[in-house]
C-alpha cells in the first residue's frame, strides 16, 4: 500500500509499505480522508516536542486527523462490522495502569499518539487501530468533516477545560483551525460573548461570519484595548503555539479569571515574563491535552449540525500531494486542508 512515512527533518517519501493485518483487539481501516495539522508540519521539520525530546522516533506515517470504513476485524472485535465509517482517537492508552483506569489515558506514561508518538497514522490508505479507541460516526457526514472529528474534539476539551458557560465572556486566542473551532463550540456552550485575536484576514473574515461577537487583529491594534473596552474577558483560550499570544492572554484576563493553553509552543520560550500578574489577579492557569472521553459528544455535535468543521476546510488534495498540503498550512494559504481517498 501506499503510504507518507517522515524519515527525519525534511525527509518525507512517498513509500510502498506492506498492508497491516489487524491483531485480535484491532480493526482494519480503509482510509478515506485525513486532515494535515500543525503538528505534521513540526513533525516534518523536526521540532515537534516528542520528537526533539527524544520520546517519539522516526520513521513515522502521521496523520491524527482521519476517517474511513472498516474493512476488516480482529476476532476479539465486537461492536463493528465491515463497512462501518470510523474515527479513531489519537491518544491510545495502555488500558491497564492507573491513569487509564481512571480514564485519564491521555496522561498514561505508555501511550501512543496516532500519527505521532510511536504510532502510525492515517496518511496511507490502510492503517490497523485498537477497537478500545475506534468510533462509529454516520455516513451521511461530509467526509471531509469527519475526518475533522479529531481537532474538533482538541477544541470541545478546550472549552471544557476552560469551563465556558453562559455568564462568560471568552477570548480565543488564534484564528487556525483549532480557534474556529473552539468558537463553534463555544457557541454551542453558550458564551455569552466571544472575542477571537487573528492576524489573517480571511480567517478573521470567518470568524465573524461564525458568529464571533469581536474580531482583533494582532498585527495592527492594541489587543488590550480592544479586548477590555468594556471589561476584560473572564475566561481566555490560547491556540496559536506562539509564547507571545499566550502573554497576552494571561495579560488581557479579568482577576478571578481562567486560562486554558491549547498550542504546543515547539520548545519555543517566554523569557522576562512577569509572572506576578498571575498572583496579584488570582488567575487560574491550566493546560489541555488531547480529547479524553468526549468524542462520543463531538461526534454527536457534528452529525446534528450543531458545529460544522466543514466550513473551515479549503483545500482537497490527493495523499501522494501531502508536501503541498504542507506547504499550504505553512504559508497559510489554506486554513483546513484534507487528503482524500474517497475514489480509490
Amino acid at each position: 500500500m501506499k503510504a507518507i512515512r517522515i524519515h527525519g527533518p525534511h525527509d518525507v517519501r512517498v513509500s510502498d509499505v506492506s498492508k497491516p493485518e489487524p491483531s485480535s483487539d484491532e480493526v482494519l481501516v480503509r482510509i478515506r480522508a485525513t486532515g494535515i495539522c500543525g503538528t505534521d508540519v513540526e513533525i516534518r521539520d523536526g521540532t515537534m516536542a516528542y520528537f526533539s525530546r527524544g520520546m517519539a522516533k522516526f520513521p513515522v506515517t502521521p496523520g491524527h486527523e482521519w476517517v474511513g470504513d472498516v474493512v476488516a476485524l480482529g476476532d476479539r472485535v465486537t461492536g463493528f462490522e465491515a463497512g462501518d465509517r470510523v474515527v479513531g482517537e489519537c491518544s491510545v492508552g495502555c488500558a491497564q495502569c492507573e491513569l487509564c483506569l481512571s480514564g485519564n489515558y491521555h496522561r498514561c506514561q505508555s501511550r501512543t499518539e496516532t500519527g505521532i508518538l510511536n504510532r502510525d497514522g492515517g496518511f496511507a490508505e490502510y492503517i490497523r487501530f485498537p477497537a478500545l479507541f475506534l468510533h462509529k460516526i454516520s455516513k451521511d457526514v461530509e467526509i471531509s468533516a469527519a475526518a475533522l472529528v479529531e481537532p474538533s474534539a482538541i477544541a470541545f476539551n478546550g472549552v471544557k477545560a476552560a469551563k465556558v458557560s453562559p455568564q462568560d465572556y471568552l477570548a480565543i486566542h488564534g484564528d487556525g483551525p483549532i480557534g474556529l473551532l473552539v468558537l463553534m463550540i463555544a457557541k454551542v456552550f453558550g458564551a455569552k460573548r466571544i472575542a477571537v485575536v487573528g492576524a489573517d484576514p480571511e480567517r478573521m473574515r470567518l470568524a465573524y461570519e461564525l458568529g464571533a461577537d469581536l474580531v482583533v487583529d494582532a498585527r495592527s491594534e492594541d489587543v488590550s484595548a480592544r479586548l477590555g473596552i468594556s471589561g476584560f474577558p473572564d475566561v481566555s483560550i490560547e491556540a496559536t503555539g506562539v509564547p507571545e499570544a499566550a502573554a497576552t492572554a494571561i495579560r488581557t484576563t479579568a482577576p478571578g479569571g481562567r486560562i486554558v493553553l491549547q498550542g504546543l509552543f515547539g520548545g519555543r520560550l517566554l523569557n522576562d515574563f512577569d509572572l506576578d500578574q498571575i498572583v496579584i489577579n488570582d488567575l487560574t492557569l491550566k493546560g489541555a491535552l488531547g480529547s479524553p472521553n468526549i468524542w462520543p459528544d463531538v461526534i454527536s455535535m457534528i452529525e446534528t449540525g450543531r458545529i460544522e468543521p466543514l466550513r473551515i476546510v479549503t483545500n482537497a488534495i490527493a495523499l501522494n500531494e501531502f508536501e503541498a498540503g504542507l506547504d499550504l498550512v505553512t504559508s497559510r494559504e489554506g486554513i483546513k486542508v484534507v487528503a482524500l481517498q474517497e475514489d480509490t
